[in-house]
């Protein structure tokens, strides 16, 4: 891990060269593990389980876990200066806030908005209904969905989305649509309860989303979920 050294190996120690966007570059393999889980789900509403697996056994699971783990949550720690001082802060700031926290009626509504895209690194992002559905059907020791990120399938981790507080919750930010991004876990993670310029980052709002025919797999929910287990 990262996290207690001088600088992450993947972010480096050149703050110069830090993106602009994102707290952290993905590498191009998450790209090509949502295109194999992509072929996995389709297979798996087919009834084409040993495909399925085929599928899913070629999707670096491990490795988009690790890299969220070990770099993709930990960029605050390197991008944030007297990180103390601030999180002392929005400790008080964050027993204020009265606005509701995320829901998934709202996180859905951005979510579509965004055309399941993250707006910070443009992250395709895949539902976590998708993946409850596709554990239901395989198993969890074959796909686990485990709160313990060492033991849950690494693509829960790396390809899952989240609506993203732009002006942190912790900082008094409010939950409404004008607030509210689609993220990606390494991207939510990785900003933590920092503010944009507090990360040295663009305010992604500024940037329109991405429109295509990407759902976020959820075109499959509804084949995914008449499926029965035998």
């Amino acid at each position: 891990m990262c996290r207690g050294k001088e600088f992450c190996s993947e972010l480096g120690h050149d703050p110069n060269k830090w993106s602009k966007n994102c707290p952290l570059p993905l590498p191009d393999f998450f790209n090509s593990s949502l295109e194999k889980f992509s072929v996995s789900v389709r297979e798996l509403t087919l009834r084409n389980t040993k495909a399925a697996l085929d599928a899913l056994f070629e999707c670096n699971s491990e490795e988009v876990g690790s890299y969220f783990m070990e770099h993709g949550q930990q960029s605050a720690y390197f991008r944030v200066f007297d990180r103390a001082a601030i999180d002392k802060q929005n400790k008080k700031m964050k027993k204020i806030n009265k606005d509701p926290r995320i829901n998934a009626a709202i996180e859905k509504e951005i979510f579509i908005r965004d055309s399941y895209r993250c707006r910070y690194c443009g992250l395709r992002i895949i539902s976590k209904d998708v993946f409850a559905q596709y554990a239901r059907i395989v198993g969890q020791d074959v796909f686990s969905t485990s709160r313990i990120n060492s033991k849950r399938n690494g693509l829960t981790l790396g390809l899952r989305g989240v609506a993203d507080h732009v002006e942190p919750y912790s900082g008094g930010g409010k939950t409404d649509s004008n607030n509210l991004v689609t993220s990606c876990y390494s991207c939510n993670f990785g900003k933590a309860g920092y503010t944009l310029q507090q990360m040295g980052i663009l305010d992604p709002r500024l940037r329109e989303p991405i429109e295509d025919d990407w759902l976020g797999l959820t075109e499959f929910l509804p084949s995914l979920k008449m499926i029965e287990l035998e």
